[in-house]
């Protein structure tokens, strides 16, 4: 089958369309979307990007404060005889049920110790300036919950978690 000169050409010419059809459909259009696409991306990572330092910066503040948090518990004593000393100095020694140290928990360097505090007949003025106390101690109050007595509902029963690095 011999093809004329004006056939050839027609055949050419259409089978350099469908090439550039082709190239354009497989090639060209999904590298050009696919960059389209990134360049839309650009701000959301820039965004990112910028939550991520700062999240960096406060990851820095809470190791520096967890730091500190340790020197301040290497300094002192024992958990139990830190909250015994705070007790007395508060004038609630009568006032304690029971002192439970609980297991310690680690992650990592960091290394909690945890009591559990029982105050019965106690006011609410007193849990307060209490709390207070352990938290100038550098202590954390992990926890606290309090039921008022049926016999005097201004007298309270008292539970505080307590924590401290170290």
């Amino acid at each position: 089958m011999k093809l004329e000169s004006r056939d050839k050409k027609t055949l050419i010419i259409g089978g350099s369309v469908a090439a550039v059809i082709v190239l354009y459909a497989f090639v060209l259009s999904p590298f050009l979307s696919d960059l389209s696409r990134k360049r839309d991306l650009i701000p959301k990572k820039e965004r990112d990007l910028v939550e991520m330092k700062k999240l960096r910066d406060e990851y820095r503040e809470v190791q520096k404060q967890l730091q500190i948090a340790q020197e301040a518990a290497s300094k002192r004593g024992p958990l139990l005889t830190e909250i015994e000393n705070l007790t007395k100095r508060a004038n609630l020694n009568t006032k304690i049920v029971s002192l439970k140290p609980q297991a310690a928990t680690q992650t990592g360097n960091y290394k909690e110790s945890i009591v559990e505090i029982r105050l019965d007949n106690i006011t609410l003025y007193d849990v307060v300036n209490y709390v207070y106390l352990l938290e100038k101690a550098t202590l954390r109050v992990r926890k606290l919950s309090f039921k008022p007595r049926y016999d005097n509902p201004k007298i309270l029963n008292a539970t505080l978690l307590v924590s401290s690095a170290g």
